[in-house]
């Protein structure tokens, strides 16, 4: 397992060496965004000075921030229509009343972060608020005065020119104004983005926008597949993290088992973790969720390795895995059927591990020991649900 431990640690090593270079995202992001919280993912343009301050609070004051959701993002909903005298992009003032530096400021004093919403296009994609096309420089210079942490830039409207370079010449204007900032990539994966995102952001979107259903070409289903299809996970690492979207956990139609399972595959794949839903007034079930620390820790792993799907059964079963930076291994157990239990099996093999190998294996959810097996280890998983597994191999 030593040997598997220091492969791993190269390539990792590997990885680092192509990211961006603006000394951030050693950790996938975590925090909480404008989307589906006192709007339905954009429905209804809304979010504003109010509800944000709300959010910090409740982050400061409920655990969040402890355990790391410090990212606070106003997507597609707070900018002006128009650019002010000088052609400079503004707040919506009846929105941001107070403006965007005292907004940075208040979630600033509660130890958290901010983040803006922009468009590669003059245009941005819900209801064509003022995007940064032509005015990348100028924009980014704003964003920096206004003591902004993290700039989230989405592709509609884009220029016929390749998205690499565009993505490419906002980040190096980012980086111009000496201040770090978080550059996400929200190109929607249309041209192979895992290829080359890491290179020009901190983390870069693979997928369409993730609705908060399990079915569906955007639902957490159909993502799980894209994944696990097109060997995103071996892409993804620290400096620039693959992004399969905002966590839309506790929100209808999903279940709390959808839920939980959605969140037990970011976890897996080191993803940024932006919860888009309400953290004000959380259930004892979004709060299992939530502000599970070692769910968390999966995520957060130092090693920031993304899982990967070993085994897909033709009943629905499935088995993920994910090396940590202490020799162990997260494992997740995985049923993608709709409407039956199957029982999905993880092998010693799995984890590279020789024939009758014994594991030590710890229930993240439950938060207890299971014990120690020898060879595999199973459990009968009902429609939808996974398991998220600590899985130590013992080999003497």
């Amino acid at each position: 397992m030593k040997a598997i431990g220091v492969v791993v640690a190269a390539l990792a090593l590997l990885y680092n060496a192509n990211a961006l270079n603006n000394g951030l995202a050693k950790l996938p992001p975590m925090g909480w965004a404008t989307w589906c919280t006192d709007d339905y993912c954009g429905l209804f343009d809304f979010c504003n000075e109010k509800e944000v301050r709300s959010i910090a609070d409740a982050l400061a004051s409920n655990g969040m921030r402890e355990l790391g959701y410090k990212y606070i993002l106003l997507d597609d909903c707070w900018a002006a229509k128009q650019r002010d005298a000088n052609d400079n992009i503004q707040a919506d003032a009846g929105r941001f009343p107070s403006g965007i530096p005292a907004l940075a400021d208040y979630v600033h004093q509660r130890g958290l972060k901010l983040g803006l919403y922009t468009c590669a296009g003059e245009l941005t994609c819900k209801y064509k608020r003022i995007g940064s096309g032509g005015h990348f420089a100028a924009d980014a210079e704003t964003f920096a005065s206004w003591n902004v942490d993290y700039v989230k830039m989405d592709w509609c409207h884009h220029p016929s020119t390749p998205a690499e370079q565009v993505y490419g010449e906002f980040a190096s204007a980012l980086n111009k104004t000496g201040k770090e900032i978080f550059f996400s990539i929200c190109e929607w994966g249309e041209q192979n983005v895992w290829q080359w995102g890491h290179s020009v952001g901190n983390s870069y979107r693979v997928h369409p926008d993730h609705l908060p259903f399990w079915f569906g070409s955007q639902g957490v289903a159909s993502i799980i597949e894209y994944f696990a299809n097109a060997n995103i996970t071996s892409h993804s690492g620290p400096g620039g993290w693959a992004d399969p979207d905002f966590l839309m956990t506790g929100l209808f139609p999903l279940s709390w088992t959808d839920s939980r399972t959605e969140y037990t595959f970011w976890a897996l794949w080191s993803a940024p973790m932006l919860v888009a839903t309400d953290v004000r007034h959380m259930s004892k079930e979004k709060k299992e969720i939530l502000l599970n620390p070692e769910a968390i820790a999966i995520n957060q792993d130092r090693l920031g390795r993304a899982g990967y799907r070993v085994e897909k059964g033709d009943k629905g079963e499935q088995v993920w895995v994910k090396p940590l930076s202490d020799g162990n291994w997260a494992v997740a157990l995985y049923n993608s059927a709709n409407f039956h239990s199957v029982r999905a099996t993880l092998l010693a093999s799995h984890l590279n591990a020789p024939a009758g190998a014994k594991m030590e294996i710890r229930d993240i959810w439950a938060q207890k020991d299971v014990g120690t097996v020898e060879s595999e280890y199973s459990r009968k998983l009902s429609a939808h649900e996974s398991i998220l597994l600590k899985v130590s191999v013992i080999t003497s």
